[in-house]
């Protein structure tokens, strides 16, 4: 399951246990499936993101990313979201 909050007072925007989360390079690809309007949402805010992954049978550890340049995007032809998170951590629950 993912997440995707603000990090002002922790707003819940979206979640999803339908995504795909794909390093490359030094970062890492989130992408999942999106209607048009949560999408403005994510992109109004995209500066104000924080992903968090909760891996399915282990919910003791959670998985923060955060994209300090605010890349988001959408893709309307396929109702998909795409952040590219630069800071990844994981901690205990």
């Amino acid at each position: 399951m993912i997440y995707v909050r603000h990090t002002v007072g922790s707003r819940l925007f979206y979640e999803t246990t339908e995504y795909e989360i794909k390093p490359i390079e030094n970062n890492w690809e989130i992408s999942f499936k999106t209607d048009q309007e949560t999408a403005n949402t994510l992109l109004k805010f995209r500066d104000e993101l924080n992903i968090f992954y909760v891996e399915e049978g282990n919910q003791n550890q959670k998985t923060w990313f955060y994209s300090s340049e605010g890349q988001v995007r959408f893709s309307e032809n396929e109702s998909k979201c795409v952040i590219i998170a630069d800071y990844k951590t994981v901690y205990p629950v």
